[in-house]
């Protein structure tokens, strides 16, 4: 399979790339990013450099990149946080940055949850969707809020935690690859 890895600024890159080194992965910087590539699917990483909101002139690009690209979308952290402005949700800065490993309750059933025996997650991040848009369904919530989202037409998929991160404590890896199993 070809990946398309948008790279937001994560610092887990060669983490991620690893967890998707059997496929093709292609990295581009995001402020590089257009619609003249070919790829069986997207992953858009985190990032810690700036948030979105403020920021929207320098996202704009992935914005309207996630809006209009029909092949499947996974975002990771930041990247689940562009999925949700993309389709109108609000986000919040919350009081305080999570960082570790957190619990996650399943809110509805879906193939990314598929051969998952705990769920624990590694999350590293100061926002969060305080308001589900219409076009999203929430497939899982922390005690933060909304951890993991689907589109209700489209194949787009975000996750507010580090899948690629203590892939020996958390079930994220299980939870990418069962999306690249769902869509391959």
């Amino acid at each position: 399979m070809k990946i398309l890895l948008v790279d937001n600024g994560s610092s887990y890159l060669d983490k991620l790339v690893g967890i998707l080194k059997p496929h093709d992965v292609s990295i581009i910087p995001f402020s590089q990013l257009n619609n003249e590539f070919y790829a069986d699917c997207v992953i858009l990483s985190g990032g810690h450099s700036f948030p979105i909101l403020g920021n929207e002139e320098k996202f704009s690009r992935e914005i309207n990149f996630v809006k209009e690209i029909k092949i499947p979308i996974f975002g990771i952290c930041l990247g689940f946080q562009l999925i949700a402005h993309a389709f109108g949700a609000e986000l919040k800065r919350l009081e305080k940055k999570e960082n570790g490993i957190l619990d996650i309750e399943i809110l509805e059933e879906d193939q990314i949850f598929k051969w998952i025996d705990n769920f624990k997650v590694f999350e590293n991040h100061r926002w969060v969707i305080s308001k589900v848009p219409t076009d999203l369904i929430a497939l899982a919530k922390s005690k933060d809020g909304i951890e993991a989202v689907k589109h209700k037409s489209l194949p787009i998929y975000g996750v507010q935690f580090h899948p690629e991160m203590f892939v020996d404590q958390t079930c994220g890896e299980r939870i990418l690859k069962n999306f690249l199993g769902a869509i391959g």
